[in-house]
């Protein structure tokens, strides 16, 4: 008798997000080999695609593609594979090599989805219908969809987390609205993901509450393997469904899985539980949002948040990324007549000679004599966003990821911030309004030490000494202190700042004490 809740491994489908899909043909057949071993109801061996891939990606244009990687013995195991919103109409017929083709589509694409269901049904499959993002149906819409599921009448119908938003609540109440309006013959399939760390909490929840008379099928990944943050892990819920349901799921060989061929890539390529990924699913986002901002170098956790929850949602289904950047930008441009604290600051460097800059490149830990030769009575010493070990008169700081390394450091030096950083710092010496510096006849860099060459031009400094502004070396940067390091820079960024530099700046006369590669 086939069992009430089975599971489906979807790692070389979901988890190919990771990789492009690109595991390599030995990887993919062990893995399918260990999953079959493991006695994994369902295993999903990849995508359908609309052109031919290699032989080592889970990626397959015909059924044909496929047979050279599964197994001789297929032991208890059925096989499936997911499309998202191609032509499907070449393929061949159900020859029992794939038992299911589950379909994902946005909502605007549900014509697609039925359409497509009825051409594989036709040809002897088994088809899950996935529409994804359940939480942007309102109840009317999704009873709407369960009509003309019902009228189609598929193999399947998936509840699937998208933006992985749901509490045990939530699941709960859109569970009983598709057993109550879905066709009891057609199993429910769940898809769950780890936002907000509830995974394996509403796998379990959902063995619990689901009818006895329905069949239902629980997607996981080994360790989680997805699109980050990731999937419930395959190795809970069937340990789980060993302990309550004596399912009979042999452990061993899912943990040598993920052992040889898993936990290698996600030392390299990590996925996981992530605060601005729970916070897209805390107001109801799509997770490039918060992968966006999180590539905001200036930007803590706090930041991200307090961004994420101005996004509208009209704009939360759909990554826009204009929509966003004019959030970052709205939120980072924090109004301040800094006139008086520009005049102050003014008469302040009035008083010396020449100005020092020290940036945090790597090339200070060999520059400390040069350093301290050009450092004098006479000369103003700026750092910018970061405490020298040879100290500074004035720091200069844009970044509020910086400010926590050098607040107990700065005592003997005048902070200057910009406005966007006015919400959480109140004792500074002085505060520059942030949009004044980022734009270079409507060229957008908010470089820090761009910015700060652009506040000491605006107040008529003609000659800069600089160390440690490097730039960055093959796409990255190296600082002088590892702590300093959060992020692979841009490696067109460098460019941008010496092209400013030169454009906009050719007034001032530039010295550099250390290598850059802006001399």
């Amino acid at each position: 008798m086939e069992q009430h809740i089975r599971l489906l491994d979807c790692t070389l489908r979901d988890g190919g997000h990771i990789v492009a899909g690109k595991f390599g043909e030995t990887v993919i057949k062990n893995t399918i080999e260990r999953l079959v071993e493991a006695g994994v109801d369902i295993i999903e061996v990849g995508f359908l695609w609309d052109s031919v891939y290699g032989t080592d990606t889970a990626r397959y244009y015909t059924i044909e593609d496929v047979k050279r990687i599964l197994p001789k013995d297929k032991g208890r195991s059925q096989f499936s594979l997911m499309a998202d919103f191609i032509d499907l109409e070449h393929l061949e017929p159900c020859d029992g090599t794939i038992d299911i083709i589950r379909l994902s589509f946005k909502r605007w694409r549900l014509d697609w989805g039925l359409k497509t269901a009825r051409i594989l049904m036709d040809k002897g499959y088994k088809v899950f219908i996935n529409p994804v993002n359940n939480n942007v149906y309102s109840d009317k819409e999704y009873i709407e969809v369960l009509e003309k599921v019902n009228e189609l009448h598929p193999y399947g119908f998936s509840i699937v987390d998208t933006f992985g938003v749901m509490r045990v609540k939530d699941l709960s109440h859109r569970y009983y609205l598709v057993e109550n309006n879905l066709l009891p013959d057609i199993t429910i399939g769940v898809h769950l993901h780890e936002n907000l760390g509830l995974a394996y909490n509403l796998a379990q929840h959902m063995t619990q509450i689901a009818n006895p008379t329905r069949k239902i099928v629980i997607d996981g990944s080994l360790l989680g393997m997805g699109r980050v943050p990731g999937n419930l892990c395959i190795e809970q819920i069937a340990d789980y469904m060993n302990e309550q349901f004596d399912t009979g799921y042999a452990l061993e060989p899912i943990y040598d899985a993920i052992d040889d061929y898993i936990a290698p890539i996600k030392a390299k390529e990590p996925w996981g539980y992530a605060i601005p990924y729970a916070l897209s699913a805390k107001y109801y986002l799509h997770r490039t949002y918060a992968e966006h901002l999180m590539g905001k170098q200036r930007l803590k956790t706090k930041d991200i948040q307090r961004i994420l929850s101005q996004v509208d949602e009209s704009e939360a289904e759909t990554f826009n990324e204009e929509y966003i950047e004019k959030l970052y930008h709205e939120y980072m441009n924090v109004k301040y007549d800094d006139s008086a604290d520009v005049k102050r600051l003014e008469d302040y460097i009035k008083k010396y000679d020449d100005i020092l800059v020290l940036c945090p490149g790597e090339s200070l830990k060999a520059a400390k004599d040069d350093i301290m030769s050009a450092d004098s009575d006479s000369t103003c010493v700026i750092a910018v966003n970061f405490v020298p070990e040879t100290g500074a008169d004035i720091i200069f700081l844009t970044n509020m990821k910086r400010y926590d390394s050098i607040k107990h450091k700065a005592d003997d030096s005048s902070l200057v911030i910009t406005s966007n950083l006015m919400r959480d710092i109140t004792d500074a010496s002085a505060v520059i309004e942030y949009n004044e510096l980022v734009y270079f006849n409507d060229e957008y860099c908010d470089d820090s030490t761009l910015m700060l060459v652009n506040l000491l031009s605006r107040i008529g400094v003609k000659k800069i000494h600089f160390a440690g502004f490097d730039g960055s070396k093959d796409g990255k940067l190296k600082f002088v202190d590892d702590s300093l390091s959060s992020h692979e820079e841009n490696p067109n960024r460098s460019e941008s700042v010496k092209k400013i530099l030169d454009n906009n700046f050719g007034n001032i006369e530039k010295i550099f004490l250390t290598d850059s590669v802006y001399k």
